[in-house]
């Protein structure tokens, strides 16, 4: 088997969402939806109604202490921030493993998926994206590919640092060089899998590359920046780095200067905490 196909292989056996993530994001589009009939279908798990009420009274999602239920949640936040929270929750455990490859602990990863997917979100606001929830969830998955991809890049290391170091390879080059892949195009892969919508899927494949994104690159630019960002003050730093290729047109093309994205990684750095406790007790939340 070529290591490519091993490495598709690895993908196809990700088990798939659960049915009640699949349901609310084919509900969300929908103006007609019943709240009170979608609440019962989610209410049916009792981890994941938990986990997206501790979610959903936190100072992030702006409802502190208010939301009693999962309708009232739904008609305070919209059903696409309640599929956000649970999305989130479902891939969660994914992204605490430790991925060796990359030398990330296990919460390097989350705390890096977490912290983008913050500031992607208060870039979109910022800067005027409509789909702010869109941002977080793409935030949220753009690193997912690492942990498919992290045993083959361990068992190639070598080969992957002599291009980074001799030959000046971005990181993701690099892998592309000697796997034939990269993380970014594996996270793709594993969200047409997952059936993520398509400019979710598109944004997450293209993050390092944003001029390479056919079709609207905003929510591509968004978080290429929100990534650059993250990593700069630290937040899931391993043997990769900063080592990728920086387009410094995508701060250009979606408003944000040097002084708005200090400030939003500020504002990241209040919040971070108290979500990633939070989430910490959503470990059980979807079977």
């Amino acid at each position: 088997m070529s290591l490519k196909r091993e490495i598709l292989s690895k993908v196809s056996a990700v088990p798939p969402l659960p049915e009640v993530i699949i349901k609310l994001r084919d509900c969300c589009n929908n103006p007609d939806i019943n709240y009170k009939e979608m609440a019962k279908v989610i209410e049916t798990d009792a981890g994941l109604t938990s986990s997206i009420l501790r979610l959903a009274n936190s100072a992030y999602f702006g409802c502190s202490g208010s939301i009693s239920s999962v309708q009232f949640a739904m008609t305070r936040l919209g059903l696409k921030r309640i599929h956000q929270m649970a999305l989130a929750i479902c891939v969660a455990p994914m992204a605490r493993n430790e991925v060796a490859g990359y030398d990330l602990s296990a919460e390097s990863l989350w705390e890096h998926s977490l912290a983008t997917a913050m500031t992607c979100s208060h870039l979109a606001m910022e800067t005027g994206y409509s789909e702010a929830s869109d941002a977080f969830t793409a935030g949220m998955l753009h690193d997912l590919g690492k942990s498919v991809l992290g045993m083959f890049v361990d068992d190639e290391i070598v080969e992957i640092r002599r291009l980074v170091d001799d030959e000046e390879y971005a990181f993701d080059e690099a892998e592309r060089a000697v796997l034939g892949t990269d993380h970014a195009a594996v996270a793709g892969m594993l969200l047409r899998h997952w059936k993520v919508p398509p400019h979710i899927t598109e944004a997450v494949r293209w993050h390092h590359s944003p001029e390479r994104c056919e079709g609207d690159r905003r929510l591509t630019d968004l978080i290429h920046v929100a990534d650059i960002l993250c990593m700069d003050i630290g937040w899931g730093g391993g043997r990769d780095g900063m080592e990728y290729r920086q387009d410094c047109e995508a701060a250009r093309r979606v408003g944000v200067d040097n002084a708005t994205g200090e400030r939003i990684v500020s504002q990241v750095l209040e919040e971070l905490l108290e979500l990633k406790e939070l989430f910490e007790l959503t470990e059980e939340g979807v079977h």
